[in-house]
């Protein structure tokens, strides 16, 4: 223990990973920990049978000029990975019809004409709101808020942001998406609806009913700004960081989980295998708070503003996952990467199966799959509960794989049948391999207008611990991730 770190960053997802970047740019010394063999977390990577595959159905956001990433590139003097524009971002399968879902403003309008042609003006109208309000919350996000404000500090911090601009948000915080949609007469129109509870589930982890407006609006225009497949995975990115991060004289340690933290004096000190111990000053934790109990001792827990008994009672989803390779011809009719899914029968059921994201890797893309192969990810919500029933597990796993298999082959036909590799993984899987507890990711589940007030801020409520990631303010993706990250940097840096 003679070494003794600035900060230890526990976890090596993007969240982590950013703000150790961040550090290490000024001068920190930092060691990051990471339980398993591969970085990025949930949107990491892990490669078999000659195929690479994403550990989510990860589209990039954030690379365009001025985006989040895009910023955090610039500010390390990284180029960026090689990475494909999306245009249409991606197919929507719907029960009676596949809408292309296309990023420039004049060709997502006329597709909107082609598919919603009675109401063709109002969803126009809507998505002006859209661009209009997500534009002022990422003004907002710019100023990197402590959020929601724990200190007399983080108060005066949000003075700077009340502004003409920021006032006009005020009736966006205390309303839902579907109150909006009254305003267009939209609430009544089942494709429609439909439509947005599926790109919602896939951004904000809930409905129209459930979302909160300036938070729905923020990711509904995110994808308009800028949807990339980034060649390699996002892996690439979490790569790059880490590297970053160990030229500035800094160390990544992997395959190290972090046991148990306790305070010493004025240090903590880091457990973990093989009764290895590291001292750090100050902590910032990018594993999910549903795992805090199970890392902190008991005396920091006890300091902490998180309670175990209220986090088993919040919403949150686990995820159902299939990587697959499969033949490249299967997809010769179409060069569109994401794809969709609304199940034709269950168009209501926004989970287990009733919607799911498919990605595919760039055929452009050599790193993914073998000559004449595509590897792909298929990803969709799913109740936690279900998956703890250790008699009906192995049966539930093949109905929900030959379900979502069953549906792709539907609008490609000969999927099935081309298929060369096809590994499912359930919330057990996520705990075993990224250690997330019970399964849980995507943070939390909004729950209505209001539940933005529930999120957690950075601050852990013990002095000289951070928290980031996908459980904190602004919550999940890898943009909420890394800017939560990027906040605690900023906040540990004062």
């Amino acid at each position: 223990m003679s070494m003794v770190y600035d900060v230890a960053i526990v976890g090596a997802g993007f969240g982590g990973l950013a703000a150790a970047a961040e550090l290490s740019k000024y001068g920190k010394r930092v060691a990051v920990f990471e339980a398993s063999n591969e970085l990025g977390g949930s949107a990491g990577k892990f490669e078999r049978g000659g195929y690479r595959f994403q550990s989510g159905a990860t589209v990039g956001m954030g690379f365009e000029e001025g985006g989040v990433l895009d910023q955090l590139y610039e500010s390390l003097q990284l180029e960026k990975p090689q990475m494909t524009l999306l245009n249409p971002i991606m197919d929507i399968h719907m029960p009676d019809r596949v809408i292309h879902y296309y990023r420039e403003k004049v060709e997502w309008y006329k597709e909107i004409e082609r598919h919603f042609k009675e109401a063709a003006s109002s969803i126009q109208a809507f998505y002006e709101e859209v661009f209009r309000v997500g534009s002022l919350v990422d003004n907002l996000l710019d100023y990197r808020p402590v959020f929601p404000p724990k200190t007399i500090r983080d108060i005066t911090q949000l003075f700077p942001m009340i502004n003409p601009s920021s006032i006009k948000l005020l009736p966006y915080l205390n309303q839902t998406v579907y109150d909006r949609l009254k305003k267009f007469n939209l609430h009544k129109h089942e494709g429609f609806q439909t439509f947005l509870n599926g790109e919602l589930m896939d951004s904000v982890q809930t409905s129209v009913e459930n979302c909160p407006a300036f938070l729905g609006y923020a990711a509904l225009q995110t994808f308009h700004k800028g949807a990339y497949a980034v060649h390699g995975g996002l892996a690439t990115v979490a790569e790059q960081l880490a590297g970053y991060v160990k030229e500035q004289g800094n160390e990544v340690f992997m395959r190290y989980p972090i046991r148990l933290i306790e305070k010493k004096e004025d240090r903590f000190v880091l457990h973990s295998k093989r009764n290895s111990e590291f001292e750090a000053k100050q902590l910032v934790l990018n594993h999910s708070v549903h795992n805090l109990q199970d890392t902190l001792s008991e005396d920091l827990m006890n300091q902490s503003s998180i309670y175990p008994e209220k986090e088993e009672k919040r919403d949150t989803w686990g995820a159902f996952i299939i990587h697959a390779g499969v033949e490249e011809s299967v997809f010769q009719n179409t060069n569109v990467l994401y794809h969709q899914f609304i199940d034709q029968n269950h168009p209501n059921d926004l989970h287990d199966g009733g919607q799911f994201l498919m990605s595919l890797s760039d055929p452009q893309d050599q790193q993914m799959a073998p000559e004449g192969k595509r590897s792909l990810t298929i990803s969709t919500h799913t109740n936690l509960e279900q998956w703890w029933e250790a008699e009906e597990y192995e049966q539930k796993k093949q109905e929900m794989t030959d379900r979502l298999l069953a549906t792709v082959d539907y609008y490609f036909p000969g999927f099935q049948a081309n298929l060369d590799l096809v590994l499912p993984g359930t919330p057990v899987t996520f705990q075993k391999w990224l250690r997330r507890s019970k399964g849980k990711v995507g943070g939390y589940a909004p729950t209505g207008k209001y539940s933005w007030l529930n999120s957690y801020s950075i601050r852990s409520g013990i002095p000289g611990v951070y928290l980031c990631g996908d459980t904190v303010f602004p919550g999940a993706g890898t943009l909420g991730v890394t800017l939560s990250g990027l906040t605690a940097a900023r906040e540990l840096l004062r």
